[in-house]
């Protein structure tokens, strides 16, 4: 990046003749008329107004991105927006990335205008608007005693009828700040002025002519206006640039800038993805952010998978626009699938793992799964979600599983383990690694519900809500204890919500005794179908449970898995 400056002048006369735009990332204006004038005091005070940053856009053939230009008028009757750039004949943009709020306030204060609402009048009708153009108050004088925050100037946008009124009244005199771009010298204001000058005492023309020098120097002069350049013709690295200058406050998200360039060409875009995630989320209780459900349009579209403003240009968005009804019929077919694996997003974080299924789906123009493929499938997010296998690097990862799974009559599971293998990416289970995955699968994670609905496959997760519930109650347990095993695997099992929250923290010798007695099952039933050792569960036999639940947790896992 370069480094420079030039006057708000040159700025403004640039902007007039469009040769600064706006890229389509930027908003429209926000500020206040209270934020505009104050930035007109801060100049004039000597204030900084901050650095910008420009973007020189150079392209040889076709710009590929729409540009915008500036607001020259702030129309709240019509509810203007920022008319579109026309490119053609020209091969160089110079678009702003940080500034637009103050470089638009510039504009409007100095060659535009603001047609504003008169207060408590109807907002349908024209005549209840008026233009406002921006003034300077030449005999305001700063309240000494106020506090040092006070405005210096008194700058307003008002009407040229209140202007005439009040400039009569000899308690003010407004004079349009527009006009000093029309000076050639700081002594050009005396005629503009006129009687007014002529018939002031000698310390209000002191005054005036400091305030009009001031005035000339600041805005026509002087290189206030201090922007770096970033030279560069890809849109993504801009994308990262304006995220990271404009974090402060609530952070902006690669997404939502992509969203807004998505809109642009597909123009009900936003709303179709937006009511779509609602609506997963609501249905299957899945928050599935905007970037994962990007990158399903591109799976399941055969798109390329790097999450970048190249893949959605007008002929990939199109694709996905002609097929959205299906990308998003099959997204939630997953979703609905996990759902009844007993998934959620209380105990789902690597959400990409549910775009495979989907697509697997897609290809089969089939919402539904046999039985065969339920096993496989269950096995597969089950070994990939512990072995991690989509916690990074996953682009390279998703395309092989997109070539592997495309057009097969049934999940190919086998398949995926053997190039997962080859890919870094182990998708196994052996005794060694179960017992480390055991030992770490920590109360509320991904894993420690996956194993557990390896314990509990039958389980009618699609129905039901169901709790990790410990067995030994977590406020009887030391922090040594819940560390040695009480708030992880070994200390869980899966009860129904209801029936968790009656449990409480009562021992579990004692819930047991009550408990089998109501369901008709003895206390040793009990323990075998929820592999708890068939030993006295008290305080002092904690840790004894908890190595033998280990190791039955261990028997059982691998005896399902052993045709893998």
């Amino acid at each position: 990046m370069s480094y420079t400056a030039t006057t708000i002048y040159k700025m403004v006369m640039g902007i007039s003749k469009n040769e600064y735009v706006l890229p389509i990332i930027q908003r429209e204006l926000v500020w206040s008329t209270e934020q505009i004038e104050n930035l007109f005091d801060s100049i004039m005070s000597g204030y900084p107004i901050g650095s910008m940053l420009f973007w020189n856009y150079n392209y040889n053939y076709k710009c590929k991105y729409k540009f915008y230009e500036f607001l020259k008028q702030y129309d709240q009757y019509k509810n203007n927006h920022n008319s579109e750039f026309d490119t053609t004949g020209t091969q160089k943009i110079t678009a702003i990335l940080d500034g637009q709020q103050r470089l638009t306030s510039l504009y409007l204060g100095l060659k535009g205008y603001l047609n504003l609402h008169i207060p408590r009048t109807h907002w349908d009708k024209a005549e209840n608007f008026e233009k406002k153009y921006l003034y300077i108050n030449l005999l305001y004088e700063q309240d000494q005693n106020y506090e040092n925050t006070s405005c210096k100037y008194e700058f307003k946008f008002k009407t040229k009828e209140d202007v005439a009124k009040e400039n009569l009244s000899g308690k003010s005199y407004w004079f349009p700040v527009g006009c000093v771009l029309d000076f050639e010298t700081d002594k050009d204001y005396r005629e503009i002025l006129g009687n007014f000058y002529e018939k002031a005492g000698q310390n209000l023309k002191d005054r005036i002519a400091d305030i009009f020098q001031d005035l000339f120097f600041k805005l026509k002069k002087e290189e206030i206006i201090n922007y770096f350049e970033e030279d560069t013709s890809y849109f993504d690295k801009v994308l990262q640039i304006f995220v990271r200058i404009n974090s402060g406050g609530t952070p902006l998200e690669y997404t939502d800038l992509l969203m807004s360039i998505i809109s642009n060409i597909w123009q009900d875009g936003r709303d179709e993805i937006n009511n779509t995630l609602d609506s997963i989320n609501s249905e299957y209780q899945f928050n599935i952010p905007k970037d994962i459900f990007l990158r399903g349009c591109l799976f399941l579209t055969d798109l390329p998978l790097v999450f970048k403003v190249d893949n959605f240009e007008n002929n990939h968005l199109e694709k996905i626009q002609n097929n959205f009804s299906e990308i998003v019929r099959y997204i939630k077919a997953a979703c609905r699938i996990f759902k009844d694996f007993g998934y959620s997003k209380e105990n789902l974080r690597s959400n990409l793992i549910i775009l495979p299924l989907a697509y697997y789906l897609y290809c089969r123009q089939n919402i539904n799964i046999d039985e065969t493929d339920k096993e496989k499938i269950l096995n597969w997010i089950q070994l990939s979600i512990l072995n991690g296998v989509f916690g990074g690097q996953t682009t390279q990862y998703l395309t092989k599983l997109r070539t592997l799974i495309k057009n097969k009559k049934q999940f190919p599971l086998s398949e995926i383990q053997a190039e997962s293998g080859l890919m870094n990416k182990r998708m196994t289970i052996d005794k060694d690694i179960l017992e480390d995955f055991i030992d770490k699968a920590k109360y509320g994670t991904q894993n420690s519900w996956t194993i557990l609905t390896m314990l509990y496959p039958s389980l009618a997760y699609g129905d039901k809500i169901f709790h990790e519930d410990h067995i030994y109650p977590s406020s009887k347990l030391s922090k040594e204890q819940l560390d040695y095993g009480g708030n992880f695997v070994a200390n869980l099992q899966l009860l129904e919500s209801k029936k968790n929250i009656r449990k409480q923290d009562i021992m579990p010798e004692e819930w047991l005794t009550e408990y089998c007695l109501k369901i008709n099952k003895t206390i040793e039933e009990y323990k075998k179908e929820n592999f708890i050792p068939n030993i006295e569960l008290t305080i002092e036999n904690f840790n004894n449970y908890i190595q033998k639940r280990k190791e039955n947790i261990k028997i059982a896992i691998l005896e399902s898995f052993n045709n893998l």
